[in-house]
């Protein structure tokens, strides 16, 4: 299946209120500082707030990429307010994560034409750790951010996807948010994240290329595997 269009960047010229900039600020310089997949931090923001732990109905096509996405974010609200240890919020976040995310595409995109050079084996690793590492990297970090205000915003069809609109206000800061959608057996999932014009699948896909320049494949996967140990004992703590 085709996959959903990315957006890079807003219109020029267009002036953000004073407290949006300072959100993109911090947001930019956050993302440009980090090392390899950390990068999405902030980003976690989109799902912050409440996640139920039981599983989330995906909406069929005639109910519209918005209001899946809308549905997702509603369920998202129960989480803080619950009463549940650590461990089980953080396993409730994976799971709608997961529901969420089509992270085999966006693992694809990312990887890049190099993908179709690796082995079977190769391709399965890194996909298997290319979910854990955005899961965990992007979605569990959303614990960090309490009570933020979601606005759902329109929809752009194109061929080969809807691009949703959304703004999350945290504070007195405002970030910009697009979802890269399209429709599958199992409902509408997010091929691309686009945070203040930062395409997620486009910041995985520099840092891969990147490293791919001077290191083999298995010295990638090597790496991603010592940061899924990493962000696994974290949790531990």
């Amino acid at each position: 299946m085709t996959a959903a269009p990315r957006i890079t960047a807003r219109a020029p010229g267009a002036r953000l209120p004073r407290s949006t900039r300072l959100g993109r600020a911090t947001l930019s310089a956050q993302i440009l500082s980090a090392q390899i997949l950390s990068a999405l931090i902030l980003s976690a923001l989109i799902l912050s707030g409440r996640i139920l732990a039981a599983s989330v109905a995906l909406a069929t096509p005639d109910d519209g990429a918005a209001t899946a996405l809308r549905g997702t974010l509603d369920a998202a609200r129960g989480l803080t307010v619950g009463e549940q240890t650590r461990t089980h919020k953080l396993a409730s976040v994976r799971d709608l994560a997961r529901q969420l995310v089509d992270t085999k595409t966006m693992g694809r995109q990312a990887a890049g034409a190099a993908f179709a050079g690796w082995s079977a084996a190769q391709q399965e690793e890194f996909l298997v750790l290319f979910d854990e590492l955005f899961v965990r990297s992007y979605m569990q970090k959303l614990l960090l951010f309490r009570d933020p205000t979601f606005r759902v915003g329109r929809e752009e069809r194109g061929a080969a996807g809807v691009l949703v609109h959304t703004e999350i206000l945290a504070g007195r800061d405002t970030y910009e948010v697009s979802y890269a959608m399209r429709h599958a057996d199992d409902g509408w999932r997010a091929t691309d994240v686009v945070v203040e014009g930062v395409s997620m699948s486009s910041s995985y896909s520099d840092q891969f290329a990147s490293l791919l320049r001077d290191r083999s494949v298995e010295e990638l996967l090597a790496l991603m595997r010592r940061k899924v140990e990493h962000f696994r004992g974290a949790d531990a703590e």
